[in-house]
């Protein structure tokens, strides 16, 4: 998970190759490139309005705590 490796990705990901590819995960160790499968959506909160980036600390912790425990993947 060094930055020299992961950092490929995302500047491809801020690319226009990129285009058609959103709502997804990767993981990259070394030379290796993986799709994270099984994503569904969990706890949300919904303010109504944009967020302020002050606000969303205690929100996060709080949607934290109420999802489930996620499944073990390299660097869990």
């Amino acid at each position: 998970m060094a930055p020299e490796n992961i950092s490929p990705l995302v500047v491809w990901l801020g690319s226009t190759e990129s285009k058609d590819v959103t709502g997804r995960v990767f993981e990259v160790e070394g030379g290796k490139i993986t799709v994270a499968e099984g994503w569904r959506h969990g706890p949300t909160q919904d303010k109504g309005a944009r967020w302020e980036p002050k606000e969303i600390g205690p929100v996060v912790a709080d949607l934290l705590v109420k999802a489930e425990t996620p499944l073990p993947v390299y660097g869990a």
